[in-house]
């Protein structure tokens, strides 16, 4: 049988242009994690329809099973899209460290991020907190974007992504393999899961974006998660006593920003000289979205909220810099979402994010980032939904504010071999937070029934 399925694959790759396919290997550590680590390299085609094109280098990092089995690994595929797997990789391997027992665990760096030919729009030398200060600059990222990058763009995208993750697989010698995808990394396994389902055992989706989806404007689905935080406090005696009117209050700050930005002066967050700060609707949108994405974040908008209402505007500029440089490849982030998404969205779908009192504030900074952005044009059948028969643990938030329950909902329709959990006080990512990993072990260790409830504590409930 591995016979067989070594053969397929190698017929499947075949197509591919060689030029030695020598994978290379060396002991490495991954960040945040003390065990050894092994590191590869692999020489791959930047456009694999054209033997002549220029080459890059490919990069995976692996932990070692700590007892030998035949148990096919983990494979993980990271976020964004722009999140370097092996930049995250310590963590999540400090998280999922039971699963070493007896599998390694793998990480695959995408094209255009990490040490694959990774591009950030932003300067090596710039101020992390630079947008912190400055008014929407998605112009000047695209043009310092276009302008820094030798590589031909219209090749980093998800199908030549997907290929590199088999190739890099086949040469580290696996037969099969069970993919773990985040956020994008969910569409990067269900487009993995159609090209090569003989190379996948099974797969977990957590915090889904479905093929079919339109990835980017976020205001309708953040001002559900965002209601979904004011219905909580005002249900909740101590947090209702502490913000009386809460929601009223958000939306009374939105509509000043709305009228006319806000300016203030606040201390830069490590210099600590004083720095103009002004508030729009850009920024507190990021604010707010990206606030509601994880339990201990959420909890501390209250007492933002709370206090811009009374005109001190330093705990909301410390919340937006607390994010600093969050290691999402912003050159690979707006390639993908503006060709794969923004340029294939119709008007009604773009429509549809504007419904909401946030209006089409996150529809037009895409616009904007996008309108210069060169472009490149995939396949239709790229986007038709993914149907496959492989074993499926979907994992949903309900309180995700960018891949809510609904998306896992359209992914499943087709799989009809998963299975979807919704933590009911969980955000965005689940298998790696509270009982998620549980959830995640269990999954792999059949015949272990998988649990369909697990308690996370509420953020403002249960603290």
């Amino acid at each position: 049988m591995k016979l067989l399925i070594a053969i397929t694959l190698t017929l499947l790759l075949s197509s591919q242009p060689s030029f030695g396919n020598e994978l290379n290997s060396t002991e490495c550590h991954l960040k945040a994690l003390p065990d050894l680590a092994q590191c590869f390299s692999l020489e791959r085609l930047e456009n694999p329809k054209d033997p002549n094109s220029k080459t890059f280098t490919l990069h995976a990092a692996r932990l070692n099973a700590l007892t030998p089995s035949q148990k096919s690994p983990l494979v993980f595929l990271a976020g964004g899209p722009g999140q370097s797997a092996i930049e995250v990789g310590g963590q999540v391997g400090l998280v999922l460290k039971a699963l070493l027992a007896d599998r390694d665990i793998v990480f695959l760096e995408q094209r255009g991020t990490g040490s694959s030919n990774g591009f950030k729009c932003e300067a090596e030398n710039e101020d992390i907190y630079a947008d912190l200060f400055n008014a929407s600059i998605s112009q000047t990222l695209a043009k310092t974007c276009i302008e820094n990058f030798s590589g031909d763009l219209s090749q980093y995208n998800t199908p030549n992504a997907i290929d590199d993750f088999a190739a890099m697989v086949v040469a580290m010698g696996y037969g099969k393999i069970n993919l773990y995808g985040g956020s994008y990394g969910t569409r990067a396994a269900l487009v993995f899961m159609r090209a090569y389902p003989d190379l996948i055992d099974s797969v977990v989706l957590d915090s889904i974006a479905p093929v079919q989806t339109i990835v980017g404007p976020f205001a309708s689905h953040g001002y559900r998660a965002l209601n979904l935080l004011f219905d909580e406090c005002e249900a909740t005696p101590t947090c209702n006593n502490s913000f009386p009117q809460l929601r009223q209050h958000y939306w009374e700050l939105w509509q000043q920003v709305k009228r006319a930005p806000i300016d203030t002066t606040i201390f830069h967050p490590t210099s600590l000289q004083t720095q103009r700060f002004q508030l729009d609707t850009s920024k507190l949108f990021q604010l707010t979205i990206s606030n509601l994405y994880s339990q201990q974040q959420r909890q501390l908008l209250p007492i933002v909220i709370s206090q811009a209402q009374q005109q001190n505007y330093a705990p909301l500029a410390g919340l937006l810099a607390a994010g600093g440089d969050n290691s999402i490849y912003t050159g690979l982030m707006a390639n993908i979402i503006c060709n794969e998404d923004i340029r294939r969205a119709t008007p009604a779908q773009l429509q549809q994010d504007t419904n909401t009192p946030f209006g089409d504030v996150s529809v037009k900074f895409w616009q904007s980032l996008c309108e210069t952005w060169p472009e490149y044009r995939l396949d239709d059948n790229h986007y038709l939904p993914v149907k496959s028969d492989i074993p499926v643990l979907a994992l949903s938030g309900e309180l995700d504010p960018v891949t809510p329950p609904a998306w896992g909902n359209i992914a499943v329709e087709h799989l009809p071999n998963a299975t979807h959990l919704i933590a009911k006080n969980a955000g965005h990512i689940v298998g790696l937070k509270g009982c998620g990993p549980k959830l995640v072990r269990q999954f792999f260790k059949p015949p272990e029934p998988t649990p369909r409830q697990c308690r996370v504590p509420s953020n403002i409930a249960d603290g």
